[in-house]
């Protein structure tokens, strides 16, 4: 079997809903992605995705239509796909940086390789631990009464885990935020509250001893990705758990975080942590010391979601709590049919090979604002 061609499409969808993040990602109203399909002389295909986020992420969609078109592409055409190792080790020499373009093509592979032996891909990521596992509900930022109505329409969804957004509004209305829905749903819920990065280290210190006795179970990258010093302060000051989301995008990042033991939780993305592979590097290192991982997304489509379940349901050191399943809900459409497995806040681990869903192309054609066959 030898890969023959790839095809990237650059696709956007809208939300439902317009997403308030933190001062540093602003508000967003669309989804954005580049999709790869890659071909293979029996005919079997695979499918992958590339979720950039400016500024969450250094890749846009153009660097990525670039990295796959000048460096990775010419290397996988006439390779044999299902040798991933052999093909991650190469590109590992070769291209620097291009993390979602890398992790695209990985997802692809994986795709592949679960085809060709007719098994899901987590068969070759270790083997199924959880067959179905528990969504988190998102909220944006927003004033308290908006966060209840929220939360509430959440409880009657089922949700058991909030990610509240924050880092968007002044750091006291934040402490009167989190204080409000700990007093309010705290028996009910078990509440993240991620900032993205929005606080300045003074602004962390204030709020984590502003709300003692409603903290949250976790705080996630409250302060620059690149203050790991200031991360590990502020475990050391609240009882809760602290997770790194920027601050780990690579293995290297990863055990800069471990040495330090900066941090109790890693928040995995398989299009931000480079595809299937790495993803399962990182997570493995993380459990090895005694650092669990929580099962986040980059506001991704099917192919990125079902990719992460197929990894996600092979570890053992996933955080007691909700995890980050629930991306395509989001959508005003999806090119995919991965909200077929999610019922009740809970999503069921497909059963099909590969990354277990099904493309539809015309809507895929339908939504590509750009195309290149290579």
């Amino acid at each position: 079997m030898l890969i023959t061609h790839i095809e990237l499409y650059q696709i956007a969808i809208p939300f439902i809903k317009p997403y308030k993040l933190s001062k540093v990602y602003g508000t967003l109203t669309h989804a954005d992605a580049v999709i790869v399909k890659i071909h293979t002389d029996t005919g079997i295909v695979g499918w992958g995705e590339a979720d950039p986020q400016t500024p969450f992420t250094e890749d846009t969609p153009e660097s990525i239509f670039s990295a796959i078109k000048g460096f990775i592409a010419p290397y996988l055409i006439g390779k044999n796909p299902i040798r991933i190792a052999q093909i991650e080790s190469q590109l590992d020499r070769s291209v620097e940086g291009d993390v979602m373009a890398r992790g695209a093509v990985n997802m692809a592979l994986f795709d592949i390789l679960g085809k060709v032996h007719d098994l899901p891909a987590h068969t070759f990521l270790g083997g199924m631990i959880h067959e179905q596992l528990p969504l988190l509900g998102p909220i944006g930022s927003g004033t308290p009464k908006e966060d209840a109505e929220a939360i509430e329409k959440l409880v009657r969804e089922g949700y058991r885990t909030v990610m509240i957004k924050m880092g968007a509004l002044p750091i006291a209305q934040e402490i009167e935020r989190m204080i409000a829905v700990v007093n309010s749903f705290g028996e009910r819920i078990t509440f993240i509250a991620d900032a993205n990065q929005g606080w300045q280290l003074s602004e962390a210190k204030k709020f984590v001893s502003s709300i003692r006795g409603f903290e949250p179970f976790m705080i996630e990258q409250p302060i620059s990705c690149r203050d790991i010093d200031g991360m590990k302060e502020l475990g050391a000051r609240i009882k809760c758990l602290i997770s790194a989301d920027e601050s780990v995008v690579t293995p290297k990042d990863a055990d800069r975080l471990l040495r330090a033991k900066a941090v109790d939780v890693f928040s995995i993305k398989v299009s931000k942590n480079g595809g299937l592979t790495k993803s399962k590097l990182i997570a493995d290192a993380a459990g090895i010391s005694d650092v669990n991982c929580l099962m986040n997304s980059m506001l991704e489509f099917g192919i990125t979601q079902a990719a992460s379940l197929q990894l996600g349901c092979t570890l053992g050191n996933l955080l007691d709590c909700g995890h980050a399943y629930m991306s395509v809900l989001r959508l005003s459409d999806d090119i995919t049919d991965f909200r077929e497995h999610i019922c009740d806040a809970v999503v069921t681990v497909p059963e099909a090979p590969g990354l277990g869903v099904v493309i539809d192309e015309q809507k895929l054609n339908k939504y590509t604002s750009k195309y290149l066959k290579i």
